[in-house]
């Protein structure tokens, strides 16, 4: 695929009211092909909440940021370049999938050809996005 444009989307977060309009059209823009169907950068951050990955905002445990060595230079708080270089390929403080959150979909399907005189009302039971079988309860979501 040759790429001919970049596009990107600046937001004011301070006047966002967390309607996905911004998310809605990212993913209009950027899933229309196959093997695109979630993505983890189209979600939006909003407040109050915990965020994803789950306490984001901990340098502590990921590792994030600058740190001063004692010669009061700058350096990354995950390493040096020799251990950046060693763990390019496995982070280990890479957030996991239960840190975010699991996707889900559900099936709506179902619940567009329940028979109109049913006398049970049809359900559309979570389906996760990841293994394909149904999910229990949600525990965790976006925002």
């Amino acid at each position: 695929m040759k790429v001919m444009a970049q596009i990107a989307m600046v937001m004011n977060l301070v006047k966002c009211i967390g309607c996905h309009t911004c998310s809605v059209t990212c993913k209009q823009a950027w899933t229309n092909r196959e093997g695109t169907a979630y993505i983890w950068f189209n979600n939006v951050e909003t407040r109050p909440g915990v965020g994803y990955p789950k306490g984001w905002e901990d340098q502590d445990t990921w590792r994030g940021g600058w740190e001063r060595t004692a010669s009061g230079r700058l350096r990354p708080r995950s390493g040096g370049r020799l251990r950046r270089l060693v763990n390019i390929f496995a982070n280990p403080e890479m957030p996991t999938v239960e840190d975010y959150y699991e996707p889900w979909t559900y099936e709506y399907d179902k619940l567009l050809s329940a028979p109109k005189d049913s006398p049970a009302l049809p359900v559309a039971r979570a389906k996760s996005q990841l293994t394909g079988e149904y999910m229990p309860t949600i525990k965790w979501g976006p925002n």
